[in-house]
């Protein structure tokens, strides 16, 4: 996303704001309690989602156990770490104080609210889930705008469309308009044409800096350029078609020709070079699942062989859920003050992710009962290992 630099705040500036807060250290910085209640809900969730699946559990009569997963997933795990990325990344655009203490509480303890109210399977409780995304694109139009950096209001537009997504969900919940499954699937493209947009910027300028201190002479190219205007052009139009014609053959035709477009882009960003990297690397992982994940998504439009409900899970575990991984690991190191290496652990979050939505594909081949169980609980174990790295580092103050 673009950034104005003329505004960003300088050092002494940043040394200075954090010094006169003097309030919880959980409250500090946005990343912190979001990206722990993501990590959290993302083992919370798939474990209730496979209790439902198994029948251990009774499912809400106002929502489907598979619509309740969808839901939780798209606009419950994805949403805190949308909140928590975009108010933490806000203040180098705009040049101001973070959003943090107590206002950050509420608008934590807000998306909280959404998830009990989720759970509680009450038809007109569970309207108070559409309240968090609203508010959060107010909270950072405020901020964008007081920081006169309104080339950045996109991502407020971004939010609101995925709003607008979940309002959607519910309205065919209570059957207003008709269920035919195009707010979660408007809610999914968003985030894979917003997950396009992050990852081409910072996948490329992250490879760039680690190669440029490491002297190499091959650079990834440029973000921006017109191969990534087209892609990013052609894929959300490929998208916006499998929203309201899913099973289309010429949807299915688009969305392979986007998943080439993504994985031309891919090619020019040198990711062989870091491959050794895995903090680095994980990125280029996490992209080429979104143009696998397209080119799986037109797939199984064409041929029978693979289901769409499988498929689907290519972009929703293999691209955003290991670029949420990767991106929330990144700026919890980042913004705490800690050197950007990976080790073991997170390594192996890494590895869990990947092996979950191999799993899950394989659910389209083999016994689907276990292999979708198999992912859950590889899903489950790299998240739970994420929270264990990380939640001691949230309740920190910066280094």
């Amino acid at each position: 996303m673009a950034q104005n630099k003329s505004s960003e705040p300088t050092p002494t500036a940043s040394i200075l704001a954090r010094r006169e807060y003097s309030g919880p250290a959980f409250l500090s910085g946005a990343f912190r309690p979001f990206f722990l209640g993501a990590s959290v809900w993302a083992v919370v969730a798939i474990a209730y989602w496979l209790a439902q699946y198994n029948g251990w559990l009774a499912v809400p009569e106002a929502l489907t156990g598979r619509d309740w997963h969808i839901h939780e997933m798209i606009f419950g795990f994805v949403a805190a770490a949308l909140g928590g990325f975009i108010l933490t990344a806000v203040p180098n655009w705009t040049g101001r104080l973070p959003v943090r203490g107590w206002p950050l509480g509420g608008l934590a303890l807000l998306w909280l609210l959404g998830r009990f109210a989720m759970l509680s399977g009450h038809p007109v409780l569970m309207l108070v889930d559409t309240l968090f995304l609203f508010v959060l694109a107010a909270v950072v139009a405020r901020e964008i705008i007081g920081g006169r950096n309104k080339r950045n209001l996109v991502v407020v537009g971004m939010i609101i469309l995925i709003a607008l997504a979940n309002l959607w969900t519910h309205l065919e919940r209570l059957e207003i308009v008709a269920q035919d499954g195009y707010g979660w699937r408007f809610g999914l493209a968003v985030l894979s044409s917003l997950l396009g947009l992050i990852g081409g910027r910072v996948t490329p300028s992250f490879t760039r800096n680690l190669l440029a201190r490491q002297n190499a002479t091959k650079m990834p190219a440029q973000p921006g350029g017109k191969i990534d205007n087209i892609v990013m052009l052609f894929s959300a139009l490929a998208l916006l078609v499998w929203v309201f014609l899913p099973e289309h053959p010429a949807t299915g035709v688009l969305l392979l020709l986007a998943g080439l477009g993504h994985g031309v882009r891919l090619s020019r960003w040198q990711g062989l070079q870091v491959a050794g990297q895995s903090i680095i690397v994980v990125l280029h992982i996490a992209y080429a699942w979104l143009a696998f994940g397209f080119g799986l998504l037109g797939l199984s439009i064409l041929w029978d062989g693979l289901l769409a409900a499988d498929a689907v899970h290519g972009l929703g575990i293999g691209a955003v859920g290991i670029m949420i991984a990767a991106m929330m690991s990144r700026a919890s190191f980042g913004h705490s003050g800690l050197p950007m290496r990976a080790g073991w652990a997170l390594s192996l979050v890494y590895l869990l992710i990947i092996v979950a939505v191999l799993l899950r594909l394989a659910a389209s081949f083999w016994d689907a009962q276990t292999m979708i169980n198999l992912s859950g609980l590889a899903w489950i174990s790299g998240f739970a290992l994420f929270v264990a790295v990380f939640m001691p580092l949230y309740f920190k103050k910066r280094r």
